[in-house]
């Protein structure tokens, strides 16, 4: 579908929300589906600080709203990485406080996890510490079939609706299922499910000409999760033909793209590639219902000791691909075969001394992440040794560890990934 000059494309098939909307100016875009799709009035606008002091974003946005007869709720300008409680429980008082009736997002991961947090927590009255904890950890043992949903409190599904323009690659706002948010007492990440995410998240905004003051390490790091997102799907535990179709097709356009933003970064078509690419790393989990696997889970857990989000991925995916070789390398041959037809990839990992046929997927994406000039090991972020049994630790408790295609369920494994990850020798 499209209307003067705006496409519009439903992320399934089978349900109305979200849908993606690409062609206009992010804030032209917004103010538009506030009033045709959400049917605001008062919007509350959760924007990355950086967006907010350093760029006209803010002011154009604010200015489009208020010119478009939008009463502005309130404002909150960014989060800490990782979205912690503390956070979470402060933009929840506020939009509370305001009488918002829907939440503008624009800005990257943290932020869109924070606001998926903020709507499941005020529909649950979860207005501290304890209460959001034992509301994000409930919802996630509910959906992995650890406790009978008719034993605990029922929960309500989150409500006010979200539009979202992100300026990063890191894919959280296609996600329908779930985010994650970190109890920063423990350090640990915790996954949540919102059984209303997917009737509250309705819009996603795509402007390649907002990220063009993203910084290009945040902008490469997150395009290379979205790269972890298609190389797990296709290598997932519970693989299936549609999902690999779409991570396919994801790693198609965002690989290719992602390295001639690094060679031009004001390339504004490489940059709706990536976009679009990053939807297409989604599908085969909200579409086809393909989960990720360990890269995912060590990474949730890697973050909190200093990595920051996306780069999680230039730290674990290759190892995790090399660890499991043993039970996949039929599938990880489809990756590998996927990124040796794209000329611009073929021609990186051939100047890096890799043969087709000889080089594994692990070496092939280590190639790809420093290319892209990335730290590849746990040392290069101030992570020692000391800190490798907190992270298997912590990695144990990650649904998405025990999904992976070897099932990680002793210490002793997650450690051997982490070997592969730590630098020291």
């Amino acid at each position: 579908m499209s209307s003067s000059q705006e496409t519009l494309i439903p992320l399934s098939p089978t349900r109305p929300y979200p849908f993606i909307t690409h062609g206009l100016p992010f804030d032209a875009a917004i103010a538009r589906h506030l009033s045709t799709t959400l049917s605001s009035k008062r919007p509350f606008i959760l924007i990355s600080r950086s967006l907010a002091s350093s760029t006209s974003t803010l002011t154009a946005l604010a200015s489009t709203l208020t010119s478009s007869g939008f009463a502005i709720a309130g404002i909150r300008r960014g989060m800490a990485p990782h979205t912690l409680y503390s956070d979470v429980l402060s933009v929840a008082r506020e939009v509370s406080v305001s009488g918002a009736d829907s939440i503008v997002v624009v800005g990257g991961g943290s932020l869109i996890d924070g606001a998926k947090a903020v709507a499941f927590a005020l529909a649950n009255g979860a207005d501290d510490h304890e209460k959001l904890h034992h509301l994000l950890r409930t919802s996630n043992d509910i959906r992995h079939q650890k406790v009978d949903p008719a034993t605990v409190p029922a929960q309500k599904p989150g409500s006010i609706p979200l539009i979202i323009a992100s300026t990063t690659l890191s894919a959280g706002e296609f996600n329908i299922f779930g985010a994650g948010a970190t109890d920063e007492r423990t350090r640990h990440k915790q996954l949540f499910s919102d059984p209303g995410t997917p009737e509250y998240l309705r819009v996603i905004a795509m402007d390649p000409e907002l990220t063009l003051t993203t910084p290009e390490r945040v902008w490469l790091s997150t395009g290379l999760r979205a790269v972890d997102h298609c190389v797990e799907s296709v290598c997932s535990s519970k693989h299936n033909d549609g999902g690999t179709e779409a991570a396919l097709r994801g790693l198609g356009r965002l690989v290719p793209s992602l390295l001639r933003t690094k060679r031009e970064g004001k390339d504004k078509g490489a940059r709706l590639d990536s976009m679009l690419g990053t939807m297409e790393s989604m599908r085969p989990f909200v579409v086809h219902g393909v989960p990720v696997g360990a890269s995912h889970g060590i990474g949730h857990q890697i973050g909190p000791f200093g990595v920051p989000h996306a780069e999680t991925t230039c730290i674990a995916l290759p190892a995790v691909q090399k660890f499991n070789a043993r039970a996949n390398a039929d599938r990880q041959a489809i990756v590998l075969d996927a990124l040796w037809a794209q000329d611009v990839v073929a021609e990186v990992l051939t100047r890096h001394d890799l043969v087709k046929g000889e080089a594994d997927l692990g070496d092939v994406l280590d190639v790809i992440i420093r290319e892209m000039g990335f730290p590849r090991t746990l040392k290069e972020y101030g992570i020692g040794r000391d800190k490798l049994d907190a992270i298997a630790e912590s990695a144990l408790r990650d649904a998405l560890c025990q999904m992976n295609v070897v099932p990680l369920t002793r210490r002793e494994q997650v450690l051997e990934i982490l070997e592969m990850c730590v630098g020291d020798q």
